[in-house]
């Protein structure tokens, strides 16, 4: 079975956790934290950051709202998941860099673990 990681990897388009320094802007950093587990679902905030170096937020939150009309509502079945999310709270987040951009959204995701 394919890594939850791996799965939203390739779901989101972006990097896990951190992305890489050589990494060329606008791109998107992700994060999952479990909630709850219970009868073989799992909740989980799934954060996505999309981070810019640009003099608006423009470009950030149109990589957000691409995603989130990607994401919102989707069943996602791959090798060993189904995988549900729904879009969440949004905001854009201040850096003390005021040439980076920062588009943040929480989304709520739900992964059913398939049996073997």
């Amino acid at each position: 079975m394919e890594s939850l990681e791996k799965v939203l990897e390739e779901l989101t388009g972006a990097y896990h956790e951190e992305a890489p320094e050589d990494a060329a802007y606008p791109y998107m950093v992700f994060s999952a934290r479990r909630l709850t587990e219970e009868a073989g679902q799992q909740v989980y905030t799934l954060e996505v950051n999309a981070w810019d170096q640009h003099p608006y937020y423009s470009r950030a939150e149109n990589m957000m709202d691409n995603l989130e009309s990607q994401l919102h509502r989707c069943n996602f079945m791959t090798e060993g998941y189904l995988i549900r999310i729904f879009k969440g709270a949004r905001q854009n987040v201040q850096d003390p860099d005021k040439t980076i951009k920062r588009v943040r959204e929480q989304f709520e995701m739900r992964v059913y673990e398939m049996e073997d």
